[in-house]
């Protein structure tokens, strides 16, 4: 008989570990090493677009995973550890944290309806995440694809809610 144990994590453990599953702002190499030629101007926005990406995913997940009660203070921790160590660096582009949270939940809406209205999975998420960027200007027509599988790799929507099922 295989038993499967329960990770107890208090609500900041869980906010770090989710953090510290989410990639760091994607750089040009980066997206060199997927073939994706992107001008060194673009590569912010083309990081703040996954950035949205990820965190559609990782909030989705704890809305799914986690108590109600603990929902708000994970999120309230895991937006301190994006605002305190990525923002700073400018490599999500200019304008403040609070600037950008009308963009994230704009995204956050539009994936949303994506996955509850169009029924789309995952990858098909990546797929328009992808066509946008293309749409955006961010990315040339023949990348697209390279971006996809960027993506995929870059934004693990199931890599979240496996770290979060067997969260006591």
């Amino acid at each position: 008989m295989q038993y499967v144990s329960q990770i107890i994590m208090t609500p900041a453990e869980a906010a770090t570990a989710l953090f510290r599953t989410m990639p760091p702002p994607i750089t040009s190499s980066q997206l060199g090493e997927y073939g994706i030629e992107a001008a060194e101007a673009q590569v912010p926005a083309i990081a703040r677009e996954i950035l949205s990406l990820n965190l559609y995913w990782a909030l989705a997940a704890i809305d799914a995973h986690i108590p109600s009660k603990y929902r708000a203070l994970i999120k309230e921790d895991l937006f301190e550890s994006v605002q305190t160590e990525w923002w700073p660096s400018g490599q999500l582009g200019t304008g403040t944290w609070v600037d950008y949270q009308p963009e994230l939940h704009e995204r956050r809406e539009h994936y949303a309806h994506l996955m509850d209205q169009e029924g789309l999975n995952p990858t098909g998420i990546c797929a328009e995440t992808a066509g946008r960027m293309e749409d955006l200007g961010l990315i040339e027509s023949g990348d697209r694809e390279k971006l996809l599988v960027l993506l995929i790799d870059y934004a693990p929507a199931s890599e979240y809610g496996r770290l979060l099922e067997n969260i006591g």
